[in-house]
């Protein structure tokens, strides 16, 4: 199972591990003489440009959406690939709609504080005035609709109540450790689960750990754990984990995405370790598992004059 890191060293580990794209690679031609060396030299130089010439080839089929056979799990033009793409534009729709209803529902909410003041003042202004004016700003108050939207918000701020109560009774606000034997009974117990396939030996799994760490304990919708991939072959192989760190998000029981590695998250592909919890945040959202909105340069700006610091960090090992 590759990693994107340096070996961790033979034994168990060995199978997850592989080369550092980032770092030399040894000779391969190392040993041989000089005839050796010139026709193996010879004939990987052959099998790289024909492997170039057929993957260009390949990339130019796809973007022209002309590719004559498509691999079901990986072709970009496959069903299986337009069917997850259309999954999660679908969620990211859904996504954006619950962010506007949210919205809005804080605009109603502003302008009943509002209103509410506004009363509150006119009442002080004419607290010497007849009682029929009293009266008449009494009934202008209780006003049908503020007092509709206040009962929603009430009974919508129990139901929220209620459901982190629920959701902390089953692990939820905490980022744990778990085992084979309690995948299922885990992936099963919640409606959102993120599950971190996880190396101990393994960089940039701890990274991934610092992160949801932070995260785990902010956002109640979901449930996050973490799982030995060594200690679970069982799943590593059901779910197809090549790659480590791995986080598969699951939607009652079943995985809907997956992020493999650290994909999409850092600005600068030259470092691509460090990114933001923020940008984590941002991927969790878009499956649907968290609801979190990535706070506007205005909003960002606000921040550092009032000195509010921004939830998360950036990995350091020191």
């Amino acid at each position: 199972m590759p990693s994107n890191q340096m070996s961790a060293g033979s034994g168990k580990a060995a199978k997850f591990v592989a080369a550092n794209p980032l770092a030399p690679m040894a000779d391969p031609f190392a040993g041989m003489d000089n005839d050796q060396r010139e026709y193996q030299q010879a004939l990987a130089e052959n099998v790289n440009k024909r492997l170039e010439k057929a993957m260009g080839e390949l990339k130019e089929k796809h973007q022209n959406g002309t590719n004559e056979i498509d691999d079901e799990d990986r072709a970009p033009t496959g069903d299986p690939y337009q069917r997850h793409k259309a999954e999660m534009e679908r969620r990211k729709r859904e996504h954006d709609r619950v962010m506007q209803r949210q919205r809005e529902e804080e605009a109603k909410e502003l302008k009943y504080r509002k209103e509410q003041a506004e009363h509150l003042s006119k009442f002080d202004e004419n607290d010497d005035s007849d009682s029929d004016s009293g009266d008449e700003l009494l009934i202008e108050y209780d006003d049908p609709d503020i007092e509709r939207i206040r009962a929603e918000r009430l009974q919508a701020l129990k139901a929220k109540q209620m459901e982190m109560v629920q959701n902390k009774a089953k692990g939820h606000g905490q980022y744990r450790m778990i085992y084979q034997d309690d995948f299922l009974p885990e992936c099963t117990g919640s409606k959102f689960v993120a599950v971190h396939f996880f190396h101990k030996e393994f960089e940039r799994c701890k990274i991934m750990d610092h992160h949801l760490g932070l995260i785990a304990p902010a956002f109640l919708t979901c449930k996050f754990v973490r799982i030995d991939a060594e200690k679970a072959p069982f799943f590593v192989s059901k779910l197809q984990v090549k790659t480590l760190p791995t986080l598969i998000v699951f939607e009652d029981g079943k995985a809907i995405n997956r992020l493999t590695g650290f994909e999409g998250l850092a600005k600068n592909p030259n470092e691509p370790d460090k990114w933001h919890t923020g940008k984590l945040q941002e991927w969790l959202a878009q499956t649907g598992a968290i609801q979190y909105r990535p706070p506007t340069e205005e909003v960002l700006e606000e921040m550092r004059r009032l000195g509010i610091k921004q939830h998360g960090s950036i990995w350091s090992s020191s």
